[in-house]
């Protein structure tokens, strides 16, 4: 027998990708199967085959283990890391009996929401009412009882897609805490279901017998049987650990277990994420997620769809960008990081917020670019793009700061758009911190497997996994009169943008959604 190695598969939206990591922190191995991200029968739906993600770590598994040889003989242990806020619809033999209802999902349920007076009181009383509204009308299991209730009925658990695919691979139906980050009644805090009587257990209409149990990450869900090993080629007996969702994982494998680090993750969803001992809101009324690391937590502010701004924009205006990148054997990002080297910070008084999916704190925000003159090019708006992101993480970790008592020295980055080294540089000027990227862009499985490695023993503790596994191996020192230039335009110009607008936003916010008070 060689190395160790840990067996991990990552189930993002448009892919399944199975890795074979050893303890150095190496990615010995991957195979990545694409899918389709969704399919959409009316707008604003996003639906997918749960099935299809089984099929996903299936085919993956197989391609991984073609090209593995006698490294498939040196796998010690597996676990999967997958997206969050996608929901299973199981029937009582754990067969789908729908599709899965995904993260890019924006379906509402009717405006005519109702609350008993006391909850609504309750709400009104803490000023917690909209945000309750909202989450009723955004839940899955709202918009299912009004609109599908056979099929509701027929749904005997009601679940995050990690505990359908924990069945898949074991044969039990359990969820892990860590995976937790979506429209269910979930205590953050103590880790658990909420109980009936918990005022927030109403925002969403799930009968508690419809949850699955749920297990702490690291535990054991089961052992590989014949019979899948048979179906996947994965090793008949390999024990199966439970870890976490893609992001808590990230977090974990780009090293910011400590306080002090910060972990931002420029993805389709850009996220800014602490691990901290103590429970801190990362904005009012909204949880901190568990982590991987049980009794810790990860506090986050995102900004949904946050780099999906940058696909848009090059579909949308980077049609010139994306035929000089043919020609020259490059993404069109690259171009466009080419183009952007020379602007100055602050993109010459051009602004961005991006509020183009508003949130559940800020419902009526709309995206908005500010300061718009003739000398703007086309490589302006791809900076301030960049720069709305950040500017809206940092708020977000200065609040996260303040909350938790805790300064952060430090930022590790990862996901596609930290594969930029102008991107890399423009967080460090904007956060006035340095940045660093690990050995590896996929933190994710990273992470998933230091939860092997600990688990089997081959680490005493995650502080001395994280020592011999985690390489920073960029880094990026900010610029102080870029940093002087950004915090000036934060202070002065960006914290601002929202409240003074806010009334406007309200007469464009006329989709139904805000609640009669």
């Amino acid at each position: 027998m060689g190395e160790k190695l840990a067996l991990v598969f990552d189930m993002g939206t448009q892919s399944t990708r199975a890795f074979l990591f050893n303890q150095k922190g190496d990615l010995v191995l991957m195979h990545k199967v694409m899918t389709e991200a969704f399919y959409s029968t009316q707008i604003g739906f996003a639906e997918k085959n749960t099935e299809d993600y089984w099929d996903g770590i299936v085919e993956s598994s197989k391609g991984l283990k073609a090209i593995a040889g006698d490294l498939w003989d040196d796998i010690i242990g597996m676990s999967v890391t997958s997206i969050r806020n996608t929901y299973a619809f199981l029937d009582e033999n754990n067969v789908p009996v729908r599709p899965a209802i995904t993260w890019l999902d924006q379906r509402l349920a009717s405006p005519n929401q109702k609350f008993t007076t006391f909850n609504k009181v309750c709400f009104k009383t803490v000023s917690m009412y909209r945000t309750a509204y909202k989450q009723r009308r955004l839940s899955p299991s709202t918009w299912m009882k009004e609109n599908q209730p056979e099929i509701w009925e027929k749904t005997k658990s009601f679940t995050i897609l990690s505990a359908y695919i924990n069945f898949k691979l074991s044969g039990r139906l359990v969820d892990v805490t860590a995976s937790q980050a979506g429209r269910l009644p979930y205590n953050y805090k103590k880790s658990r279901w909420q109980k009936e009587n918990e005022l927030t257990f109403s925002v969403y209409n799930v009968e508690k017998e419809k949850l699955c149990p749920l297990i702490k990450p690291g535990e054991l869900i089961g052992i590989i049987s014949r019979e899948v090993a048979d179906v996947t080629g994965i090793p008949e007996g390999l024990e199966i650990f439970a870890s976490g969702s893609d992001k808590a994982c990230e977090t974990l494998g780009a090293g910011a277990s400590k306080p002090d680090v910060a972990s931002i993750s420029y993805g389709t969803t850009a996220t800014i994420q602490l691990t901290t001992k103590k429970y801190v809101e990362p904005q009012k009324f909204m949880p901190a997620y568990n982590s991987i690391m049980d009794g810790h937590f990860n506090p986050e502010r995102q900004v949904f769809r946050g780099f999906w701004l940058v696909t848009w924009f090059k579909n949308e205006f980077g049609l010139e960008e994306t035929i000089k990148a043919e020609e020259m054997g490059i993404t069109p990002e690259t171009v466009l990081d080419m183009k952007i080297k020379d602007i100055p910070a602050g993109s010459d008084g051009l602004m961005v917020q991006p509020y183009w999916a508003p949130g559940l704190k800020i419902p009526e925000s709309k995206g908005t670019v500010i300061g718009f003159r003739d000398c703007h090019t086309k490589a302006h708006f791809y900076k301030a793009i960049i720069e709305g992101i950040g500017y809206t993480l940092f708020e977000g970790l200065k609040y996260m700061e303040k909350k938790s008592g805790q300064k952060v020295k430090k930022l590790s980055v990862s996901g596609g758009g930290a594969q930029s080294d102008i991107i890399c540089q423009i967080t460090a000027d904007m956060f006035g911190l340095p940045v660093y990227r690990v050995q590896t862009s996929e933190t994710s499985g990273l992470g998933a497997s230091m939860i092997v490695f600990v688990k089997k023993g081959v680490f005493k503790n995650y502080d001395e996994c994280s020592n011999k596994m985690i390489h920073f191996k960029e880094e990026f020192i900010p610029d102080r009169e870029n940093n002087k230039i950004y915090s000036k335009l934060y202070n002065e110009v960006y914290k601002n943008i929202y409240s003074k607008l806010k009334p406007l936003y309200m007469k464009l916010y006329d989709d139904g959604s805000n609640p009669v008070v």
